[in-house]
């Protein structure tokens, strides 16, 4: 599959997930919580224990394919390792550095406090990034934004969230659609025709997407948009078993804790 089905997927798996049902408002706070747990608690055990905890949720509960799960969490993996390779590595005598390299007169070397740090960095990232994962990947966007306006964030923010996600999807299908046309027109058999086949489109990407922003927002308009987006909401109760979840995140977060302190 294209870069294209895996931005689709996100919005495919949010209305498939068995978390789907839970309650909106439950699963925000439930997300934004933990990614306040982990800033705040500032530790790789608990970074870990989140990471593990969301991917149970989004994967075991869920229900949401593991290779597509572990799909999805490439790219931000990717940008996270770059990151944390210019925290690990530094520039100069290399003193104290469990590993270092000649570098003109200088030297890039690694010690034990930056490859803790970058790995505590790293790991408290990637939890965050999974909590929020487990919101997205269980949760439509119209409902996100629905919570959002009943904390009165402004309209205008909450309507170009959502036109703006919409319009990603739009414009990573026009882009795939010419990707496909020019491998079948060898349009990437070398490197320089494959620079020469980029930047043709690109500059097409340019003018169809301007074409198809007017002819969306003319469906738009045709529909009775007035500016304001309005999204058609399923009443999802709170149950037992969803705060069970919550009760089971919050002990392990203690467990975790009380083995720390004890290993100093």
């Amino acid at each position: 599959m294209g870069k294209s089905y895996e931005q689709k997927s996100i919005d495919y798996y949010s209305y498939i997930s068995k978390l789907g049902n839970w309650n909106t408002v439950y699963k925000v706070i439930f997300s934004v919580g933990a990614l306040i747990t982990v800033i705040g608690a500032d530790s790789i055990g608990i970074s870990l224990a989140t990471i593990l905890f969301m991917m149970i949720l989004s994967v075991g509960v869920g229900k949401i394919p593991g290779k597509a799960y572990l799909r999805l969490m490439r790219i931000p993996v990717t940008f996270l390792l770059m990151g944390a390779v210019a925290i690990m590595v530094q520039i100069g005598s290399g003193h104290n550095s469990v590993f270092y390299i000649s570098f003109f007169q200088t030297k890039l070397y690694i010690t034990r406090d930056s490859l803790s740090l970058a790995g505590n960095v790293t790991l408290k990232a990637l939890a965050a990034i999974s909590a929020f994962y487990m919101l997205t990947l269980s949760t439509p966007m119209g409902e996100i934004i629905s919570v959002l306006r009943r904390i009165h964030v402004p309209g205008l923010v909450l309507e170009l969230m959502h036109l703006i996600y919409r319009y990603i999807f739009i414009l990573s299908e026009t882009n795939q659609k010419q990707k496909d046309a020019a491998r079948s027109r060898l349009g990437y058999c070398d490197l320089k025709t494959s620079f020469h086949t980029f930047s043709s489109e690109m500059a097409n990407l340019l003018v169809l997407s301007m074409k198809k922003a007017d002819m969306y927002y003319d469906a738009m308009e045709a529909r009775g948009y007035d500016g304001t987006g309005r999204f058609w909401e399923e009443t999802k109760v709170l149950t037992g078993k969803q705060l069970m979840y919550g009760v089971f995140y919050i002990l392990l977060l203690i467990l975790v804790f009380i083995i720390l302190r004890r290993n100093g």
